[in-house]
């Protein structure tokens, strides 16, 4: 039985790809920890509810295939605020839009992460990153000792 311990994400990769079974257990490993990581984000936000809207909104992704090799995966906003609406800011074609849009979940998100014109930044995602990262890494770990042994 393959036993080993990790001190943090970079060692516990390292020892993935020395043993060649990284495209098997990778997906495994971020599939099984991810839900950890949207607990906590959800979490966070839940502190600076408004309608409670982007809360509900927040799902993770299953593990997907990078373009240089690995994988990677998401816990973020989905959708938009159903009855939210503002004045559209951007620019199209050097002009100014003058239509009114929906504001995305993940709009709302980014605003709160890294603040808005008189409004100070509220580190959601920082701090549920840093919050969960012992758990998820311990869970990584969990499957990683699973898979090698039964493998």
């Amino acid at each position: 039985m393959a036993k080993f311990d990790i001190q943090g994400f970079d060692k516990l990769m390292t020892e993935l790809d020395r043993l060649g079974r990284f495209e098997e257990i990778a997906p495994k490993m971020l599939e099984e920890s991810v839900g950890i990581l949207k607990e906590e984000v959800i979490k966070e936000a839940s502190k600076h509810r408004d309608t409670g809207e982007m809360v509900e909104s927040i799902k993770e992704t299953s593990a997907i295939s990078g373009k240089g090799g690995g994988y990677y995966i998401c816990v973020r906003p989905t959708g938009y605020a159903s009855g939210k609406k503002w004045q559209n800011s951007r620019t199209i074609s050097g002009k100014k839009a003058g239509k009114r849009e929906r504001v995305r979940n993940m709009e709302k998100l980014v605003y709160l992460e890294f603040g808005v014109k008189g409004r100070p930044a509220v580190p959601i995602l920082t701090t549920a990153v840093l919050n969960a990262e012992p758990k998820v890494i311990a869970k990584m770990q969990e499957v990683f000792n699973r898979e090698v042994a039964a493998g």
